[in-house]
């Protein structure tokens, strides 16, 4: 099964103050995977686990992401997680536009395995729920700061 998705939304501050606390891995991790702690692989790669509810279940997911591109303007963090046969890709940019700054995401995922076969439209929903969850989290501190 796959699911994707993408988004976008403006924000009124200059693009530096809003690539800041992307730039940070501990603060990306937090913000954009909901992660708790993450470590450094090497070669710019950062590595930690995130714990997932689909249902009634809770699953932990391996997440991988690095950055892709960093200016003092804007950033793009990419990455995936993977677990209970599932993975799913995703990035996130950060982009100055007319007086502002605008954040894009995408999102793309495959489900397999049983709970994908037994319960699609509850996967589905969680998988997309994790994605819009992320970039919430991402607006709401944007507008805190």
């Amino acid at each position: 099964m796959q699911v994707s998705g993408s988004g976008e939304f403006f924000v009124v501050k200059a693009p530096e103050e809003v690539a800041k606390p992307l730039k940070n891995p501990a603060t990306a991790a937090r913000l954009i995977l909901g992660l708790s702690s993450v470590r450094e692989t090497g070669g710019g790669e950062y590595v930690g686990e995130a714990a997932v509810r689909l249902g009634h279940l809770s699953v932990k997911m391996l997440v991988k992401f690095r950055y892709a591109e960093v200016r003092e303007d804007g950033v793009r963090v990419v990455g995936s997680a993977t677990g209970l046969q599932t993975t799913a890709d995703f990035s996130i940019a950060v982009e100055p536009r007319g007086g502002g700054t605008l954040v894009k995401r995408r999102f793309q995922g495959t489900a397999r395995g049983l709970a994908a076969s037994l319960a699609p439209g509850i996967v589905r929903s969680a998988l997309k729920k994790m994605a819009e969850d992320a970039a919430k989290n991402f607006a709401q501190h944007l507008q805190s700061k």
